[in-house]
Order: structure tokens, then C-alpha cells, then sequence
């Protein structure tokens, strides 16, 4: 066998330092999985808390916490650890509700903005309706104003009955009128 050139052992110091360093960058990751024991025995590992049906003594580990309990040795799968550490109870039980929810993902923004959206164009529109409704109204009393003028002033009024006949309002019909008049624009008109 020939020894290898000494120009050779730089790569190969190189590949095993950048190695090196990609497996510990992926075991990074791993310290912040939880652990837990399923009703069958085995161990999950996820980055994800475990469901809820998964009792506080099968955790293994959790983000943050480290190991909660370990088995004990020829324990039964799934059976209560032997001695679990006092402080780690309260911690764990508060674990669910004190983790962070983290930023909000580019969907539930993309909803809130839609949300947004749909609220500031009913918004709109109710605004723009009551706009309208009040233009209208205050045409409709500015006509039964201008109708309550002609009947005080006397100019005849004529109006047509049902058999297509027009007829000319007497006294007391222009004054029935009149209280007509007077009353719808009390009812409906602000001034």
C-alpha cells in the first residue's frame, strides 16, 4: 500500500470538520422535541405537544424542560415513572397554556386581511344605505312641504278617482288635507 500525498489529508480534515458540524447543527433540533409514551408502549418523538388523551406521567421530554421522567428500569411500557421530580408537576401542567403560539402563518394573516376587508365594505355599505335612506326621506318631506304650501295658499288642487275622473278639491276636502299634510310631516320630518 502507498501512503496517501499529504495534499490529500486537507480535504479529508475539511469533510470531516464540516461533518462534524452539519451533525451537530441537526442535533439542535432534536434537544427541542417532545417525548412521550402512546397507550400501546412506544416512544413518539414530535415537535408538536402530545395530544391531550396523553397523561402528564407519559411525557419523556418536552422543549425547554429537558427529560421529565425517565422509565425506570423494567418498568412496564407505559407505567408511572418511580420518582418524578416535584417541580417539573406545575411546570409541565403549564406548559400547554404558557408556550408561545408563535407568528401567525401567511394563512391566518391572508384570513385576518380578508376579514378586514369583508368588515370595511359592510361598513361601507351600511353607510352608504342610511346616506341614501336619508336623501330620500328628506326628498319626500321637502315634497310634502311644498304640497302643504300649495293647499294653504289656495291654488286649486285636482286630483283623479279611481274611475279615471278628476275632481277639484273643495273647503273641507283641502282641509282634511292640510291636517294630512301636517301631520306626516310631523311624523316623518326633523324640522
Amino acid at each position: 500500500m502507498t501512503a496517501l500525498p499529504r495534499s490529500l489529508s486537507f480535504p479529508r480534515a475539511a469533510l470531516l470538520a464540516g461533518s462534524a458540524l452539519l451533525l451537530s447543527a441537526l442535533a439542535a433540533p432534536v434537544a427541542a422535541q417532545w417525548a412521550w409514551r402512546d397507550t400501546n408502549g412506544r416512544t413518539v418523538y414530535s415537535d408538536q405537544p402530545p395530544p391531550a388523551t396523553v397523561r402528564k406521567d407519559q411525557i419523556l421530554r418536552q422543549p425547554g424542560g429537558g427529560v421529565i421522567a425517565a422509565p425506570a428500569p423494567g418498568a412496564a411500557p407505559g407505567a408511572a415513572p418511580a420518582a418524578a421530580p416535584a417541580a417539573a408537576g406545575p411546570a409541565g401542567a403549564n406548559a400547554k397554556a404558557a408556550a408561545p403560539t408563535g407568528p401567525k402563518t401567511v394563512a391566518e394573516r391572508e384570513q385576518e386581511f380578508r376579514k378586514r376587508q369583508q368588515e370595511r365594505a359592510d361598513a361601507e355599505k351600511k353607510a352608504a344605505d342610511e346616506q341614501a335612506l336619508a336623501a330620500r326621506k328628506q326628498d319626500e318631506c321637502n315634497r310634502a312641504r311644498g304640497y302643504l304650501r300649495q293647499l294653504e295658499d289656495g291654488v286649486r288642487i285636482a286630483r283623479t278617482d279611481a274611475q279615471g275622473n278628476r275632481e277639484i278639491l273643495d273647503d273641507a276636502a283641502r282641509n282634511a288635507e292640510i291636517g294630512r299634510a301636517r301631520d306626516l310631516i310631523k311624523a316623518n320630518c326633523s324640522s
